[in-house]
Formats: C-alpha cells, structure tokens, sequence
C-alpha cells in the first residue's frame, strides 16, 4: 500500500510501517489526516518511540464554548494517540504492559479534559455549585491501569456537597447539577460524530444500575455497598481508581469502600462465587479449543481466570495484609507471590500469559478497531504479523493450559455433589423426627416447609437449596437430640427468610464448617444472639473475624466520639442507639464463646456508656444553645461508675453543677435553670428507646434526698450534703462514683470532693452496724419469699452480700478502688487490713466473678434475670449454667451462699 507520507519515514522502518497498513485498516484510517510533522513524531524505533500520556502535550486545552467544538477537539487528540499506540504495539513490537498503562493514562487525560469542557459547556444554563467535588472512579481496566485498544470505560461518578448553583439562568439543587454535568461529560466523550468518539462509556456497574442516579453522593454511595454490595462489585472494586475530577474526593471514596471490599478474615463464600461467576461467563463464552471464535477474555485458560485468580487472593487476604490492596494485576500478582499466596512458579506462568494474552487482545482489536476478544477465522495469519510471535496457535494451548491448572487449584467451585445431603425440604427424612413428640414434629416441619416456602419465591440463586440441604444435613441431628432444637430450627427458618436475596451468607454458613458449628450452637442456647442474627444476618460473619472484643469496642467509642454535627436530632439519637446495641450483642457473643469473663464485659459497656453520655450531653448543650465548658457533670455511680456493668445495666446517675454562684445569668435563664434543662433532656435521650435514644434504664434515685430531691445539685450543696447529711447506703454508693462528661476541670472538681467524702475519718463499729442494718432491711424487702425460687442478687449469700462487703471495705480501710473485685483483691495485701480480711478476700472476688458470670449467661441464653432462679436442678436455667458457669447446680450454689452469707457476718463482727 503506498501513501503519500511514506517518503517521510526512515528507510530502517519502512518494512514495518508497510506490515502494518497492511493488516491493519484501523491504522490506515487514523493516518488519512497525517502530514510531514505528524510521521516524524510518530515513526521511531522501539527505543525512541514515544506513547501518549493525560499531559497538556497530548491532551491540550480547548476553551470553546461550542459542543461540537469540543467534541471534534477530543476525537483528535485520541486519533493522534491511538496511532502511536498501535505503532508501538504493531509496528516495533513494544512492552505490552507500558502500553495499556499508557493507554489508561491517555484515556484519563481525555475525561479531565472533556469534564473540564462540560463544566463550562452546562454553565450558562445553570451555573456553578459553590464548593462543589465530583469525580471521576475509574473501575476495571481502566482503575487498574490496564486498559486495552477496545475496551470500553467502566465508571462511576461520585459526586459531595449539597446546595443550590449561582450564576446561570436557572438555579438547580446540586443531585440535578451533576445530573447535567454527568451526561454532558459522556456526551464529549461518547457520542459519535465524523470523527468517531473518545472512548465509550459504560455506567451500568454503578449501584442500582441503570435505573438509578447517575452520580450519587459520596455517603450514599458507601452505604449502598455496605448495605447490598455482592461479591462480583467487591472484585469490581478492587481496581476503582480515581481518574478525573476532584482526586481527594475520590480517595475518600476509595477509603470509604476498603473495609467492604477487604473482610478482616478470610471470606472462604467469595472463591465460591467467583468461581460461579465463572462458570456464568464460561456459558456465554463457549468452550471451544483454540479456533476461530475462541475468547481470549472469557474463554477457558484466558485473561479472565487469571484475574480471578488474583482477585480471589486479593478478596480473600486484604483484609489482614493491606500490601495486597494494588489495582493493577502484575503488580498484585509480585505481592501474592511476596506473601507466599502464590508459588513462584504459579506467578510465572500467570504473568508470562497474562502479558501473552493481553498482546493477542490488542492485536485483534487494533485490525479494524473492533471492540471485540475472539479469534477471526485467519488468525493464524494475521496475528504472526502483528505480533511477531511465529506458532502462535501452540503458544496459546500452552498458556491457555497452564492458566486453567492454576485456576482449578485456586478457584474452587461449589462442590454440586452430595446426593446424600438431600431430604430434609423435600420431607423425605419426616421419620427422623419421629423421636420428638407430637407437637414438636408439627412446628419443625412446619419451619422445613417455612424454608422451601421461601427458595420457591427465587429470590435466592438454585445452588442456595443444595448448600441448605447442607447445612441442614449437618445442623438437623444436633438440633434433634437439644432440648432447644425446635426453637432453632424454627429461628433457622426465619434467617433464611431475612437473609432474603443474599445468597452469600447461605454459601459461607455451607463452605465454612467454623461458622456453621458456631450458628448450630447460637440458635439452640442463645435466644438474644438468634434474635439478633435473625434481624441482622451480617453477625454471621462474626466467628471469622480476626480482630474482636477490645478493637470493636474501641470503634464504637471512637464512633460516638466522632458525634460532632448536631444538625438532624433524631439521626443523631439513632446513631447512639444503634451503637449501645451493638455493645450489647458484642458482649453477648463473647459471653456465649466464653472470649471476655465479667469484668472486661464490665468494662466493655461502660466504656460505651460512657462515651454515649458525653455524646448525649455534647447534643443537649448544642440544642439549648450552651458553650461546650457549661459546668455540669455527670456522675456515674453503680456498675456504671464502678465499670462492672452487665448487659441490662441501669444508669445511675447524679449530675452535679459546678459554679459558685448558679443564680448568675445566661442568655436569659439562670446557671442553675439551664443545668436542671440540661439533666432533663440528657435523661430524656439516655433511657428513650431506639431509634430515639440510647436505650439504657435510667436511675436519678441516688441523687441527693432520693427521688424528693432535686435533678441537679450544685457543686457546694453537694459536697455540704454528703459531708454532714447523707447517710451510710449514700456513701456506699458513692464507692463506685466516677465522673463521666462534662468539662474536664468540673469533672476534677466533683472527682475531689467524691474523694474527700469517701477518705474521711470513720468509727468502724458504727459503720458496720449501719451496714449490716441496711442490708437487713433489703432482705426483709427484697428477698425471695418463695423457697422455690433463689434470688442471687438479693437473697442472704448474693451478690450485693459481697457488694456490701467490699464497700465496706473501701469506707473502712481506704484504697481508691472502685470495683467490687478490685477492693477486694486489694484487700489481700493491704497494709493495716484485719487478718480475716485477707484471708477471705480473695475468695469473696472470685466467687463475685462466679456470680456475675451466672447472670451474664443466664441473660444472654435465656434473656432471663437471677432474680428468680428455680430450685430444680432439672430446669433450662441449670441447662444454661452447666454450659456457661463455674456453679452449675441449686445445690452447690446454695452451699456457696451459705459461705458468702458466714463470711458477712464474721467480717462485719455480727453474731
């Protein structure tokens, strides 16, 4: 083929530019238009060509105000770098992966130019949004730096801040704004004209697809994934790269979305997936050898396994090893290798082929500019020429195997075998439930069918039903012989039924025996956490997470911490109730997996506690318009106060106000006005139930005079009160005292007059006798009067028995200790400390611990208080703590109380 522009080429390269126009029509078109200038740039040697990037020397400005002008601009450009492309790759034969990065980078300069166009395009008719971020998120080839001549851009739009524009002829919210900016920018780049088009755009990967938004706000966006997201969106996701726009937006994008695409253990339900993904991909493709018509992307052996294989590492161990957490393949393969994912071996011959097939991808599509993976029916002419590979046919079989080796190893599908797991929806096993009673039998097949119900409507995938005949096959015989297997079985069904579309909890509970044994076990002795996982199925995922206990509850106080914008009350307030719940099922599933003992549950939710007052009082100061240092605290007393709190805990508290003169003015109301408003309301959001606050039970009775007294004492008055007026049970109580919110100085200040009433001189005898006087009067109140029943907390040996005692102690002997355990303990070695103390100290906390460990158990299982435990050795409450406590019989705790009961009497001197 002669053209007029060849007499411009050296003669060294004169042979290839003629191979090329000659199997290449695509090039032959983008050459039409060259001149002198344009062939001296372009036709170089491999080690002087030159590949386009996103700079102003490939990508230059255009200011115009005309579409058509912008468009023609654009398609220009591409046209200019595509020939540089396809000579580089064609032409010398030049390092496939320094082309599709280039190519990438190309393609993003392309979108910054022609988002910069459709702002100024869109602006006469609406303006501009003040302080507004958009940006462009870059998903598979292009996010990872590896896009081909054909392919199109898979993006995302993310778009932040809220308001309306200024400066055009109509003013639009900011969701309409971008709405027009989004669709203008696609226009620029995808329309086609008489000079083709930039690059097509793909957004139907975007959350909802094409029926929703086509920009949506950054927050809305992570929620959406958080939410609903799937597996295949995870894989999507590893490669989103933000391209165009505002890049910090973006980054905050991609940080927001890591803890959705990276689990923090190892996911085993995403190899399952991907490899049913494949599976898909292999039904649309075919299965063809290598003939024309094979897919060199989707077929057997090609370039998507060996992305799955990498995608499927990455998924399953960048939660634990952010190293992993690369776009672009190559790069990710080294790291897997590094971390002993992948043999060395394995990355060779996955990195060999990638780069082979990525070579054949580009060559096919550079022949006419066809967006197309498969084999022509001469590609055993053609693709010798232009990739200079000479037994191309043989090299394919030979990576095409390799891949396919590594890929089965790595990529497991879901084993589809088992026909001995069948039977249990279909009811061919009814007689195994023969052994339960007649009304048993009826509520589990009634809950069986409740499943087969639900995998009828379709809303799961066909292999749900076999991998629930799994779990079934190994759940069934445990929940037959458990006193609870109905109940479980039953709540099994309804998990099933919340678990709704997303077949991904089914497949982990099917490939993860951990899991599944743990569920087996949850469902039949624990009702809160069933009721619980039933509401929310993602507490599946909890037995795999690496990281539990400490670093969750820190989160969430980070999280309440972090409450800082007031705007939307009740948004606010659920925020805070959905935090404490979650406290509490994290305790209630270290409980059930005997992870965390009493005292650190106690610790657990007063921390939160603790951080959800102070957001409470952050929010009640915003809304009565006080400055953050008003003078008020909150003191925490009880469990709360001594950190010893159980899942069901009150909030005692007492708030103090601490101002020399609270009648002075402000904004209208009195010091002391705006504190006792401010203890209302915190009250108020404390003890509402979610959504409407944080949902714990609030007790002010230990406030100065009881429930007479006023809600908030001042500082003097309380410090006078407690001095010369409260009595023994108040100082008591005031054992476990802690300043929990408020400004720091007023909590110091409330904290040294506590210490100052607690430390002061005492007659012990007179002490004692106040004790064991008040203590009298509780049992003859509070006790159980039913011998049938034992009340551990108040009967004569329970807990506040040794709760007295180690007050007692603390009045008596000094320490600054709080908790009932840490007195005592403290009580062992302490100097000046009677002998019968230190000897029965110790036992007293232990058995303390035994105590509290009954009734965190016999919560959590049961969701049943300690205030009426049967006598009856056979009832499910001694079922529960034969599982769960160190005393696990009527008899050895009545023989334990007994014990407790004599040491109260010889430490307090009563005979």
């Amino acid at each position: 083929m002669s053209s007029p522009w060849l007499e411009y080429i050296p003669d060294a390269l004169q042979d290839d530019v003629r191979r090329l126009l000659n199997i290449s029509p695509l090039f032959v078109s983008l050459m039409r238009t060259a001149d002198k200038e344009i062939c001296q740039v372009l036709f170089k040697s491999k080690a002087e060509a030159v590949l386009p990037d996103g700079s102003q020397r490939w990508v230059p400005s255009c200011d115009s105000n005309d579409p058509a002008v912008c468009m023609r601009h654009l398609r220009l450009c591409k046209q200019h770098g595509m020939r540089h492309i396809i000579w580089w790759e064609l032409g010398v034969h030049g390092d496939i992966e320094v082309s599709y990065q280039a190519i990438a980078d190309f393609a993003s300069g392309l979108m910054g130019q022609a988002l910069e166009m459709a702002e100024r395009l869109i602006a006469p008719r609406y303006g501009w949004l003040e302080g507004g971020c958009f940006c462009v998120i870059g998903l598979g080839k292009l996010g990872g730096r590896e896009l081909n001549l054909g392919s199109d851009v898979d993006l995302l739009f993310i778009r932040d801040k809220e308001g309306e524009t200024t400066g055009g002829r109509r003013s639009i919210p900011a969701a309409e704004y971008y709405s027009h900016l989004s669709r203008m920018l696609i226009r620029l780049m995808s329309e086609r004209t008489q000079h083709g088009l930039v690059w097509p755009m793909d957004m139907r990967l975007r959350p909802g697809g094409d029926g929703a938004a086509i920009c949506m706000n950054l927050d809305a966006t992570v929620s959406w994934y958080q939410e609903y997201g799937q597996t295949w969106e995870r894989a999507m996701l590893l490669k989103a790269r933000p391209v165009a726009g505002d890049l910090q937006l973006g980054e905050a994008f991609i940080t927001g979305i890591s803890p959705f695409i990276y689990r923090r253990y190892l996911d085993y339900t995403t190899v399952a997936a991907l490899a049913d993904m494949k599976r898909r991909i292999d039904a649309q493709a075919g299965t063809c050898g290598i003939i024309p018509g094979f897919d060199v992307k989707r077929g057997k052996g090609g370039i998507r396994e060996i992305e799955f294989v990498i995608q499927s590492m990455q998924l399953l161990n960048g939660g634990r090893n952010p190293e992993l957490r690369i776009q672009a393949s190559m790069p990710a393969l080294s790291k897997l290798a590094e971390a002993g994912l992948v043999s060395d071996g394995e990355e060779s011959a996955l990195g060999s082929a990638y780069r082979f097939w990525r070579r054949i991808e580009h060559a096919i599509q550079a022949r006419t500019g066809e967006q197309t993976h498969r084999l022509f029916v001469d590609f055993s002419e053609y693709l010798p020429e232009a990739t200079g590979i000479h037994d191309v046919a043989q090299e394919m079989l030979t990576h095409a195997a390799a891949v396919s080796d590594i890929f089965a190893e790595h990529v497991m599908p879901v084993d589809e075998s088992g026909t001995d797991k069948q039977g249990w929806l279909d009811g061919t096993r009814s007689e195994s439930l023969e052994t339960l009673d007649e009304a048993s039998q009826a509520r589990m097949r009634l809950a069986l069918e409740k499943i087969d119900a639900h995998l009828l409507r379709g809303l799961l995938p066909e292999r749900s039903r076999h991998e629930i005949e799994v779990i079934l096959s190994v759940a069934m015989p445990q929940w037959l012989d458990d006193a609870n297997g109905v109940t479980a079985v039953e709540a099994f069904a309804d998990l099933i039924y919340s678990i709704a579309g997303r077949a991904t909890w089914i497949d982990l509970l099917a490939t993860h025996q951990g899991v599944l044994n743990w569920l087996i076990g949850v469902l039949s002795a624990s009702r809160y956490v069933a009721d619980h996982i039933v509401r929310d199925p993602s507490w599946l995922e909890w037995p795999l997470a690496v990281e539990r206990g400490d670093s969750d509850i820190q989160h969430i106080c980070s999280s309440l911490e972090s409450l800082q914008v007031f705007d939307d009350v009740e948004q606010t307030l659920a925020n805070i109730g959905r935090l404490v719940d979650r406290t509490r099922l994290l305790c209630a599933l270290a409980i059930d997996a005997h992870t965390a003992d009493p005292l650190t549950i106690g610790v657990w939710m007063a921390d939160v506690a603790d951080a959800a007052t102070d957001a409470v009082l952050r929010l009640c100061r915003n809304q009565v318009h006080l400055p953050d240092d008003f003078p008020l605290v909150a003191l925490a007393m009880g469990k709360h106060g001594s950190r010893e709190m159980g899942l069901v805990s009150d909030l005692d508290m007492v708030f103090v106000l601490v101002h020399e003169s609270p009648d002075d003015m402000l904004d209208g109301r009195s010091i002391w006005e705006h504190g006792q408003r401010l203890g209302r309301r915190m009250i108020q959001y404390l003890a509402a139930k979610p959504p409407f606050g944080a949902g714990f039970e609030f007790d002010a009775r230990l406030r100065p005079s009881g429930n007479s007294g006023i809600l908030v004492t001042n500082l003097s008055g309380f410090r006078d009160y407690q001095l010369h007026k409260a009595q023994t049970w108040e100082h008591q109580a005031l054992c476990r005292a802690r300043a929990v919110a408020g400004p720091d100085a007023a909590r110091i200040a409330v904290s040294e007059v506590v210490c100052e009433v607690l430390n002061q001189a005492r007659n012990i005898g007179k002490l004692a006798e106040d004790v064991y006087q008040m203590r009298r009067k509780m049992l003859a109140h509070l006790a159980s009067k039913n011998t049938d029943v034992i009340n551990l907390k108040q009967d004569a040996g329970g807990l506040v028995d040794i709760e007295f005692m180690a007050q007692f102690a603390r009045l008596a002997f000094g320490g600054n200790h709080r908790g009932t355990v840490e007195v005592l303990r403290h009580m062992v070695s302490a100097d000046g400390v009677p002998e019968a103390w230190q000897t029965h100290a110790g036992w007293l906390a232990d058995t303390w611990l035994d105590y509290r460990q009954m009734e965190n158990a016999l919560r959590v299982e049961l969701w049943q208080s300690i205030g009426r435990l049967p006598v009856d050795a056979k009832c499910a409450e001694w079922e529960t703590m034969r599982r769960h406590a160190a005393i696990c019989s009527p008899e050895q705790l009545r023989d334990t109380m007994k014990q407790v009961r004599a040491c109260f009497d010889q430490l307090l001197h009563v005979k």
